[in-house]
């Protein structure tokens, strides 16, 4: 079937560009859009009490009757996190492997207000045909089985989206990548190639999972008592090899983590685990009756990342399963840049709970993403006309396209996109032109987009400075404070040993009212305002800090 001539192709990183995660790239070919991922991405330390980041999606609901289609590379949170919340504000089909889909709907189901079901399971033989575009999927070996990449195939050649990928060539049955169709795509004609590039400041390429195989057997073999493994709810080529380690070291294995429980009760029911027997995974209360020898917990805390759960088991406040002596603790996790600290942190708490800390080979470099060699064979077997690096902070984004020019790409068919930058073709050349609104929403427990900068602002102050609290009542008639200055802080002083401070500070805020009674034009905006203004100048100059300020003014 010829695919109708294209006039217009857009290409629009909505989010994975300048961070890691949030992944959502569109595809505009004419008057048709195209999603690639939905992903979230977890907040960082300035994002107070924030749970988690999505992106802002304004563009696509304004143009949504032009949607036709929504595609899911994997099921990792950063592919399809966010999905439940585009979900909640437009309505198109949303196409995905076996697993990639099943996770989606579980991930759905907690979100009960949202009624869908247009969901289509598609695999490396899957050709769907739409307005100027046919789409056609090809198999990528990832740290979850089921991943792949996408293809839209137009008149002028294929926009290519990878998806999460690295070439493993020991890769196990459901993990391995289609080298041959990669290769097939890149000869009938790639226009755009839009490529992973989370590890594109490693040299070499990324190990084989195969070698971490041995590894994580000798340090089952070698641990005395039980074993806990902090491990990614999603990351199923490790929770296979932790299963495969468990039943050839003679050790039952008990599941922790409620996003965890999930992700396993799934992958099974679907055969993308494999147990080596029925018994092999016990319940939490079975495995407590074993000796600890005897024992592997695999655990994981909120949204499937398991530091914070295990700080919890450190400090003796986990409701399930705390940290004992003679315990192992491995770690599988590879942190993110962000999370390093943190991860440094929960390895002192570990070792102060005399427990035995064992991480990853530093010889073997541990990734679900291709490391430069990897990325250079995707751009050779592809051959791109044009090129967008994305999944990836600045810099990496910045090293993926320098691998470009290495394997041979002009500089001007190279596009390092910013979040809302719009890169169009047309008449046969590709430009990087005008933008349109992207940006952060940020998901701060139900709600959705609520917390904004005042909000953070004002949490930030807090964090930093406490709060200064400021009661009066008075009666505007007889123009007379009937109580108070009354004065509450947290955060900022120790009220018993900051008396002198309090007093002064009652007399500031006394002096302001009275003046303001006076006023023939009495406004309770501005009482605040001199309140918050004069106390804020009085307290810096006291104590160089400058609490939230919160006057409360009542009349009777």
């Amino acid at each position: 079937m010829t695919i109708k001539k294209a006039k217009h192709i857009k290409i629009i990183p909505l989010g994975g560009v300048d961070e890691s995660g949030k992944n959502l790239y569109v595809a505009e070919v004419d008057e048709s859009i195209y999603i690639m991922d939905t992903g979230l991405m977890f907040p960082e330390d300035e994002l107070l009490g924030i749970d988690v980041v999505i992106p802002d999606i304004k563009y696509l609901e304004d143009n949504q009757e032009r949607i036709e289609a929504i595609f899911l590379t994997h099921g990792h949170e950063d592919a399809i996190g966010a999905l439940p919340y585009v979900l909640a504000k437009i309505k198109a089909p949303v196409y995905g492997t076996e697993l990639t889909i099943a996770l989606a709907k579980a991930a759905l189901k907690e979100h009960k207000k949202i009624r869908f079901n247009d969901f289509h399971i598609v695999d490396e033989k899957t050709k769907l045909s739409f307005p100027n575009v046919d789409a056609e999927f090809f198999r990528t070996t990832h740290s979850i089985p089921d991943s792949v990449g996408i293809v839209l195939n137009t008149s002028e050649g294929a926009i290519v989206y990878t998806g999460d990928f690295k070439f493993d060539q020991s890769a196990k049955l459901g993990y391995e990548t289609s080298l041959g169709r990669i290769a097939e795509i890149g000869e009938q004609g790639v226009l755009v190639l839009l490529s992973d590039s989370s590890e594109a400041e490693h040299a070499g390429a990324t190990s084989s999972d195969s070698l971490i195989d041995e590894e994580i057997r000798h340090a089952f073999r070698s641990a005395e008592g039980r074993v806990i493994v902090a491990c990614v709810a999603s990351n199923l080529v490790r929770i296979q090899q932790v299963l495969d380690a468990s039943f050839a070291t003679n050790r039952k294995v008990a599941i922790v983590g409620k996003e965890l429980e999930r992700v396993f009760d799934i992958s099974k029911k679907l055969n993308k685990i494999q147990l080596q027997s029925d018994d092999l995974v016990i319940p939490l209360k079975e495995a407590k009756t074993l000796p600890a020898d005897k024992i592997v917990i695999i655990e994981t805390g909120n949204l499937g990342e398991p530091i914070q759960s295990l700080q919890l088991m450190t400090q003796g406040k986990h409701p399930k399963v705390n940290i004992e002596k003679g315990d192992t603790i491995y770690l599988t996790t590879t942190p993110s840049p962000s999370s390093e600290t943190i991860l440094a942190k929960t390895i002192d708490m570990l070792y102060k709970a005399d427990a035995t800390v064992l991480t990853m080979s530093r010889d073997l470099f541990v990734s679900g993403h291709g490391s430069q060699d990897d990325l250079k064979l995707m751009l050779n077997l592809m051959k791109p006309k044009y090129f967008i690096p994305v999944h990836g902070e600045y810099r990496m984004l910045i090293s993926h396209a320098k691998l470009a020019y290495q394997v041979g790409m002009p500089k001007s068919n190279v596009f390092v996109a910013g979040k809302g930058e719009l890169i169009e073709y047309k008449n046969g050349r590709m430009t990087a032109g005008n933008r349109v609104f992207a940006g952060n929403t940020l998901i701060d427990g139900l709600g959705v987009g609520d917390v904004g900068n005042i909000v953070l602002r004002d949490r930030k102050l807090l964090s930093e400075d406490g709060i200064f609290i400021v009661v009066v009542t008075l009666n505007r008639k007889s123009k007379a404070i009937i109580s108070g200055p009354d004065i509450t802080s947290r955060g900022f002083i120790y009220m018993r040993e900051s008396e002198h401070l309090i007093e002064k500070s009652s007399e500031v805020v006394t002096k302001i009212v009275e003046k303001n009674l006076q006023d023939k034009e009495f406004e309770w905006a501005k009482l605040k305002q001199d309140i918050r203004d004069q106390l804020n100048r009085y307290l810096f100059e006291q104590t160089k800090r400058r609490p939230m300020i919160l006057p409360i003014i009542m009349e009777v």
